[in-house]
């Protein structure tokens, strides 16, 4: 009696065990975590939020359809965050009328939380220095091994930033119209700097918000990566 006993103890330890492993295993790192997903309609771009293993707080940065004139695509902007927080889950019914909305928030929200758990198996990862006023700096960083192979940043869609409804927050490309040289100068340099100096580029006077900001977002990239 006593020795099937220590054995139904041991079976149910090893269960116990067993689950908790696996609950280990899909556990989510605190921190801010980024999702991806370019569309000529406005590329995706997702903050999860997690803290205590939970997800707090869902940030859609881009595209921003508050004002968007159709109701549905309206709609799952709107509702998108609570659906997660509710189910802590991006896996979730599409909602009718804005079927290509929610695969993208879906595909961006996965990859966010795929980062968080240590399941992705990418290696592009994004960092965002939110700016409402001159757009959001979303930089894009590619990763073999422990390097940083390739470096961009990704830039508004200028049809996009035409439309009324203000869908589109990042922020524009510089070209050669650019009024401030330095900094037009240093927006072309950044990315390949990055890549010489495997992080950060120093600021320069004349530039010294658009470098605030570029490395912000570059360091996000980088701690997602597992580079800092």
């Amino acid at each position: 009696m006593k020795k099937g006993l220590a054995i139904l103890l041991a079976a149910v330890l090893v269960l116990t065990l067993s689950f908790g492993i696996a609950a280990a295993d899909v556990q989510h790192k605190d921190g801010h975590y980024v999702g991806y997903v370019p569309n000529d309609h406005g590329d995706v771009v997702i903050e999860v939020v997690i803290e205590r293993g939970q997800i707090t707080d869902i940030n859609m940065l881009n595209p921003f359809k508050l004002h968007y004139k159709y109701e549905a695509g309206k709609k799952a902007f709107l509702e998108w965050p609570y659906m997660v927080l509710e189910k802590q889950s991006a896996k979730h019914d599409v909602i009718s009328g804005a079927t290509h909305s929610c695969h993208d928030y879906e595909k961006a929200t996965q990859m966010a939380l795929d980062i968080a758990s240590g399941n992705y198996d990418g290696n592009k990862y994004y960092g965002v220095a939110e700016n409402f006023e001159h757009g959001h700096v979303v930089v894009e960083i590619t990763v073999e091994g422990d390097k940083i192979t390739d470096c961009r940043l990704i830039t508004a869609n200028p049809e996009l930033l035409k439309k009324e409804d203000g869908r589109e927050k990042l922020m524009p490309a510089k070209d050669d119209s650019y009024p401030h040289e330095v900094a037009l100068k240093y927006f072309k340099e950044f990315p390949e700097k990055v890549v010489e100096n495997q992080g950060n580029v120093d600021i320069v006077s004349g530039a010294t918000h658009s470098g605030h900001s570029y490395n912000e977002a570059l360091d996000m990239a980088m701690e997602q990566a597992g580079l800092k």
